[in-house]
């Protein structure tokens, strides 16, 4: 197996803060750029009116074409405990996000190491453990963020040095997840038996993240295929069963396997 590593922005523009007044609450904070030039995340945690957590996030993220190995954030914290955070940048999945905590040490700088296995599906804040994982829904990230929601009051600052990323680029079971037969039947290998075990939405949402991937410029599809895939998500998003919106979009993969051969 080999890897390759790459970097998420860490410049304040790129970036922005979602906090509990989407839901009533009172938290605050913002992302700016210190004297140094770092990044820094700081603000005033309230658990007033049910609230308790602020958050920022980045969209600025490289184009993968393999999946997350390891996140590494290099920063100095306060002494509190954080969470990193992954979104994907599939539409069906936008209310499921991925977390891992980390903790920090007050005013000293450190190097966090994150494996991406270890990160778990959430919404709002209450584990989903029936969703697919990281490695299950494919390569892409939609953003990469840091959450605060230590139910402790107070304000909090967080520099952030650098955020870093390892991603695999072979795979025990298949040749090279970057190409578009290696991803499709990565996608067919993980999401089988998650059908056959009765989850048929996990394995849907595994054939729909393999799609919505390889319908990316980076993996040469040329416009009848693009439109094909479209056609199959559009169906497969209006279609009421599980089960046949699998089937839809296994059929989808198929096709384009059958090219690719």
């Amino acid at each position: 197996m080999t890897a390759w590593g790459w970097t998420v922005s860490n410049n304040a523009n790129d970036w922005y803060v979602v906090n509990d007044t989407v839901m009533g609450g009172v938290s605050s904070s913002s992302v700016d750029t210190n004297d140094s030039g770092q990044m820094v995340f700081s603000g005033r945690l309230s658990l007033e009116n049910n609230g308790g957590f602020t958050s920022t996030r980045t969209e600025a993220i490289p184009l993968l074409k393999s999946g997350l190995d390891t996140l590494t954030f290099q920063l100095r914290g306060d002494g509190r405990t954080y969470i990193a955070t992954i979104r994907t940048p599939y539409p069906s999945l936008r209310r499921i996000y991925y977390r891992q905590s980390f903790d920090t040490v007050a005013d000293q700088d450190i190097t966090v190491e994150l494996k991406g296995e270890d990160f778990k599906p959430y919404v709002f804040g209450q584990p989903v453990p029936s969703a697919p994982s990281l490695a299950e829904i494919g390569p892409a990230i939609g953003s990469v963020g840091i959450m605060l929601a230590d139910k402790s009051p107070g304000a909090f600052s967080l520099q952030i040095n650098e955020i870093s990323g390892v991603s695999v680029t072979g795979n025990p079971s298949v040749d090279d997840t970057g190409d578009l037969r290696g991803l499709l039947t990565l996608a067919i290998a993980r999401g089988v038996p998650l059908f056959n075990s009765g989850r048929a939405d996990a394995c849907t949402e595994i054939y729909r993240a393999a799609l919505s991937t390889v319908s990316l410029a980076a993996y040469g599809l040329n416009e009848a295929q693009r439109n094909d895939v479209a056609k199959a998500l559009g169906a497969a998003k209006s279609e009421a069963s599980a089960s046949e919106r699998a089937w839809i979009l296994r059929r989808a993969i198929d096709r384009r396997l059958a090219e690719a051969n």
